[in-house]
């Protein structure tokens, strides 16, 4: 009757009634209850998986153990080698829609394959790829001389030796990293002047810079500047840009540095800070985390549609996943800190510890927002109140 698809490897649900004919092998039909799922971080350098949690296959008349295997497409064309129920996209995937296949078979003529739900489209390197080209955690700062900081760490937990990557910082009011915002691949920064103008300063991919461009004027009416990753699923990297009154922005960019149409999201983000988070969750639905005056710790997300989940203000509110944060001077999202694959959250307190809240989103998919989960969340550094920016 039924086989079972779990783990990769299908089982039958029970034996076979009776002997096939020798003179014939007739087909017989296969089919899956539900199609599995694409999840994980489409993003350039993120993992992507199949989900067959909830996927049961079918054969009728029931009897022998199947076979499992996987294929990938890029835009419809099988990518050579993608074989696994895992893959990671690569720069030939940057805003190609990227889809699996699972093919479940029985015998030579009792066969199904079936598109996993939710093909995705690539979007471009996240902040979390690190500055320096290594894949790892980096954080910037900047001292109160003006000189920006690099502080890289191995991917496993430990710091490395910080590294000065600029002078001449002070000039800025504001400071964020988008990630990969002109396409080349290479993580980014943006910066804001007193005067308003936003340049664009491109990552090398090696720790240093290419050139400085100006992209925008007349953003000296912004409070605050958040980088979510592409919000609105075409492939490139996004700036969320908040108001003086709590209006929020959305800046979509172009992919080559450059900027499309910016529309009004909503009201209402005045009493937030607010921090781009990415794929937080481990799913392909992008995540804001907002903190509001009382201290908790707010997921906020969009499944790259343009606009959060929910359309209230400020909308999309998914649960809070922490309590306390009041303490906590500066909150920030730059990737995976103790290599578990996992996205970690940083903060820092008055006194200038720097604590990695360590994220463990493993029972998500099956309990909602409840079922995320810290690991801990050591303190890894001392002394950075000192710094006037940090992100």
């Amino acid at each position: 009757m039924a086989s079972v698809l779990a783990c990769g490897l299908l089982a039958s649900g029970v034996p076979a009634q009776a002997t096939v004919p020798s003179v014939a092998v007739p087909s017989r039909y296969v089919y899956v209850s539900t199609p599995p799922k694409l999840v994980g971080d489409p993003t350039v350098g993120g993992l992507l998986k199949v989900d067959i949690a909830s996927t049961f296959a079918y054969v009728s008349p029931a009897g022998g153990t199947p076979a499992v295997s996987y294929s990938w497409t890029r835009d419809g064309v099988v990518i050579p080698g993608a074989n696994g129920i895992t893959y990671r996209a690569s720069s030939a995937d940057l805003g190609r829609v990227v889809a699996a296949n699972l093919t479940v078979t029985y015998d030579a003529e009792s066969s199904l394959t079936v598109q996993a739900s939710h093909p995705l489209r690539i979007a471009a390197a996240p902040r979390a790829r690190g500055f320096n080209g290594d894949g790892t955690l980096d954080i910037f700062a900047r001292d109160t001389s003006g000189r920006l900081l690099l502080y890289p760490t191995d991917g496993r937990g430990n710091w490395q030796a910080p590294q000065v990557i600029g002078t001449g910082w002070n000039g800025f009011n504001m400071l964020v990293s988008p990630g990969d915002f002109d396409g080349d691949g290479t993580v980014d920064v943006l910066a804001r002047d007193g005067q308003g103008r936003l340049f664009l300063y491109q990552g090398n991919g090696s720790g240093g810079w290419k050139k400085a461009l100006q992209v925008g004027q007349g953003w000296q009416g912004f409070k605050d500047l958040i980088a979510p990753g592409d919000f609105n699923g075409d492939g490139t990297n996004d700036i969320l840009a908040k108001d003086s009154a709590g209006n929020l922005f959305m800046y979509p960019g172009n992919g080559r540095g450059g900027w499309l149409t910016p529309y009004k999201i909503g009201p209402g983000w005045d009493g937030y800070y607010a921090v781009g988070a990415g794929h937080f969750l481990g799913t392909p639905s992008l995540v804001v985390l907002t903190r509001p005056f009382w201290g908790t710790l707010e997921v906020r997300s969009t499944n790259r549609n343009g606009w959060f989940e929910e359309y209230g203000m400020p909308g999309g509110f998914g649960g809070s996943i922490g309590w306390g944060w009041e303490s906590v001077t500066r909150i920030g999202m730059a990737g995976d800190f103790n290599g578990d694959g996992n996205s970690d959250v940083y903060g820092i307190d008055s006194a200038g510890r720097l604590s990695m809240y360590l994220g463990d989103p493993s029972g998500y998919s099956n309990a909602g927002i409840s079922g995320f989960r810290w690991k801990g969340s050591p303190v890894v550094g001392w002394g950075w109140n000192s710094f006037t920016a940090v992100f």
